[in-house]
């Protein structure tokens, strides 16, 4: 396993060397607005598309689609965008909003479902329904639209898949191969064991289920007693009523 991922850094080092030489194009409305403070929408027609200014650094693949409201906040609406760099930007999607205070992350629109993948940064996630979820680094989990409760479906917080982040990481990489190895290489140093982590991940959500099952046990079992004291008291009024006239 460990060779399979040397070759597959190396195999995508190597191709990524020619492809960063290539500029991303992009389609701005208004015209040339990323040049102002306006709100801006854009759509990447060029292979990948780089947003460099001062401490921010963004990052989105071909045929993306994005909108910026503001300096603070972005919309995906279509695509892939890496925030690489990008302290208290908020990133909003059709079915959650991401932000970081630091450090860097994924967002993927895939359809039918939205990705969201934290490399080293402080994540907050706060899906449409209103529940906010922690995300560690190294860390990726899926969210979708609303079910019959009204809540958002998503899937559980697990370990990022290098097999398949390396090549979606190496097409908008837009340095050397040899730092994409190096890059590569110190992550993996820096998550450490993720099968540890895993596993305690897999407790602290564990726990919170069983603590909003318990909580909505008492809310329950306090609505049923109240249902009932209403009931006892409208029983004495009737009585009373009736019998003590």
């Amino acid at each position: 396993m460990k060779k399979f991922f040397r070759v597959l850094i190396f195999i995508m080092a190597f191709q990524m060397e020619v492809r960063v030489r290539a500029s991303g194009d992009v389609m701005q409305q208004p015209t040339a607005c990323l040049k102002s403070k306006e709100s801006c929408t854009i759509h990447v027609t060029g292979p990948v598309f780089h947003l460099e200014r001062g401490d921010f650094k963004m990052h989105a693949s071909e045929d993306s689609t994005l909108m910026r409201a503001s300096a603070q906040q972005w919309r995906l609406m279509k695509g892939t965008v890496w925030m690489e760099e990008a302290n208290n930007v908020e990133v909003e999607t059709v079915y959650a909003t991401v932000k970081a205070t630091h450090g860097q992350y994924w967002v993927l629109d895939q359809g039918d479902k939205i990705t969201i993948r934290n490399i080293d940064a402080e994540l907050e996630v706060t899906l449409r329904d209103g529940k906010k979820l922690e995300v560690p680094s190294g860390f990726e989990f899926w969210v979708a639209g609303f079910n019959s409760k009204n809540q958002n479906e998503y899937g559980m917080i697990r370990p990022i898949d290098m097999k398949e982040h390396l090549p979606v990481w190496n097409a908008l990489y837009k340095g050397s191969k040899e730092n994409f190895v190096k890059e590569v290489k110190d992550l993996k140093e820096n998550w450490g064991d993720m099968a540890e982590k895993s596993a305690a991940v897999y407790k602290v959500t564990t726990e919170r289920k069983l603590a909003a099952v318990a909580e909505a046990e008492r809310k329950e079992a306090a609505k049923k007693r109240l249902d009932e004291q209403k009931r006892q008291e409208l029983k004495s009024l009737y009585f009373q009523r009736t019998f003590e006239r």
